[in-house]
């Protein structure tokens, strides 16, 4: 075994020669990037299949509907302090984590007070059903999103063996409360109750056993007003500053579903969530293997990253087509065996593949901002992106429904993807 392993090192090293890459790290980071991204997506899998074939095109596209308007109050949320504590733990500031998450709790009363004066909203105009479920979300969500920051931890400590089984077990409870709930009520109510109650469950736990683990130092900043000359100053001074960058993010990200079931209805909305699911899971698969050399990013020169650049951004696109091409191939069997409700969705989900072929080059490069702290490219960039999904969003979603988003959302994809390209190429020209 020993001999082996040896033969497998020297195997890697000479690689390295062509693929201008750490193949070691990649390969240990990579196994259990690998087991949590297929251990996720076989329990998501498992839950899509019991939410198409167990609850109704409306009650499903009502709850996607009220999770999507929830999601916009993000922009109430510090959304850019993961990218920030994952990079000070990555040069060894590790106790970002406590500073982070304590500035964070105060910070999201915003979302607190948010989240009840929507519900009060509804209150007043008769939909209990939206009112209660945006209380129990109020109640549980801006605590998970400070608590979620271990996963950040994780990231600059290289720390991927824990990341992915802690992901793993978090994935699961999530999917057992689901089933629970669509098994036993089937009712929207319900379902809310169960994603708040689980994701806030599992993220309390997790980070918890990081702070019990890692022995990790308390904060030595007040947190809010807390002077910017000590690390956790600065973290949360960098922090803040990508949170204001990309503060219409939230919304653009959840403009299409909201436009979707206002225009189209419920119905509409489950369709194309279903639609997306899967290239959703494939997307989210080929952007962490880029966050592995997240942590190596903070470390390198532009000069550096610039001798591989391009090398990188092909390599990506050449992963992504073939992931791409496979799903286009078998998708028809994936609905037709375990979708059969929403053979609709076929279509528009092949479309939808062909961004696989963008989203490594996207995070490649939007990684390499957020390490090299170019705040002043992350918001031009941000800004640009974000005003384009937008716009093209509401014309073409209004217009066309299901087609016009799935068509928006490629176009964006490949457009971001030209954008990221120019603005590091502008700002770091050989």
């Amino acid at each position: 075994m020993e001999k082996l392993k040896l033969k497998t090192v020297g195997i890697l090293r000479w690689s390295e020669r062509y693929t201008k890459t750490d193949m070691l790290y990649l390969v240990k980071g990579g196994f259990w990037m690998t087991f949590g991204q297929a251990s996720s997506s076989i329990i998501s899998l498992i839950l899509i299949i019991f939410f198409a074939n167990y609850l109704s095109k409306e009650t499903y596209g009502i709850y996607r509907y009220i999770l999507s308007l929830a999601g916009v109050l993000n922009v109430f949320a510090l959304t850019g302090m993961n990218s920030a504590v994952a990079r000070a733990v990555a040069v060894g500031h590790e106790g970002a984590l406590r500073t982070s998450v304590r500035y964070q709790f105060k910070w999201n009363l915003l979302m607190l007070g948010a989240f009840f004066v929507l519900g009060g909203y509804y209150f007043v105009n008769g939909n209990s059903l939206f009112a209660t479920s945006f209380l129990i979300l109020g109640i549980f969500v801006p605590s998970t999103l400070a608590l979620n920051t271990y996963g950040a931890y994780l990231e600059g400590k290289k720390e991927f063996k824990l990341a992915n089984i802690s992901s793993v077990i978090s994935s699961f409870v999530y999917a057992a409360g689901m089933l629970a709930a669509i098994l036993l009520s089937g009712e929207v109510f319900w379902l809310i109750a169960a994603y708040a109650v689980t994701t806030f469950a599992s993220t309390l736990f997790f980070y918890i056993v990081i702070l019990h683990r890692f022995r990790l130092p308390t904060p030595t900043s007040s947190g809010v007003g807390a002077p910017t000359e000590s690390v956790g100053g600065e973290t949360l001074k960098y922090g803040r500053r990508l949170t204001f960058i990309g503060f219409l993010e939230p919304l653009a990200s959840q403009i299409d579903k909201i436009i979707l079931a206002h225009f189209w209805g419920p119905a509409q909305l489950a369709t194309y969530s279903l639609a997306m699911a899967v290239p959703g899971r494939l997307t989210s698969f080929v952007k962490v293997w880029v966050g592995l050399g997240s942590p190596k990013f903070a470390t390198k020169t532009p000069e550096e990253i610039n001798t591989v650049f391009y090398k990188r951004i092909l390599q990506g696109m050449f992963i992504g087509a073939i992931v791409a091409f496979f799903y286009i191939l078998f998708s028809p069997y994936l609905f037709k065996y375990l979708l059969p409700q929403y053979l609709d969705g076929v279509f528009y989900s092949q479309i939808l593949a062909i961004s696989l072929v963008f989203a490594m080059p996207n995070r490649y490069v939007s990684l390499l901002l957020v390490s090299q702290k170019l705040s002043g490219t992350i918001f031009t960039t941000s800004l640009i992106q974000v005003v384009i999904k937008v716009l093209l969003y509401v014309v073409l979603g209004i217009w066309g429904g299901i087609l016009g988003l799935v068509l928006a959302y490629v176009a964006v994809s490949f457009v971001g993807m030209l954008i990221n390209i120019a603005m590091w190429r502008f700002k770091n020209p050989r």
